[in-house]
């Protein structure tokens, strides 16, 4: 408890893990009248601004295996596809509906 506030602190690429961190609390907001802080551990995928180059102190091949294999879409993708609520072929025909829509 920090400053007296409950909290919650969750992966915060694993859009599963956020969505069970936020039933959480607020049944514990509702139970106990009060605000709960959910801390949401995250990696950024880019730079902080124009002017960085996280390139500096990182590696692009760190970057380059978050955004393939880590990343919050492509987890839960792969979440999707493994229980059967989405496949490849879902991905391609939305893929190309959205390019003809743009």
């Amino acid at each position: 408890l920090g400053y007296g506030m409950r909290c919650l602190r969750v992966d915060g690429n694993d859009i599963m893990a956020c969505y069970v961190a936020v039933q959480k609390a607020r049944a514990l907001i509702l139970q106990h009248k009060a605000p709960v802080l959910i801390e949401a551990m995250t990696y950024r995928g880019g730079h902080h601004s124009t002017s960085d180059d996280s390139t500096r102190y990182r590696s692009k091949g760190e970057m380059d295996f978050w955004l393939q294999n880590l990343s919050p879409i492509r987890r839960f993708a792969k979440f999707c596809e493994r229980n059967g609520y989405w496949d490849k072929e879902d991905s391609e025909r939305c893929r190309q509906e959205t390019r003809a829509q743009i």
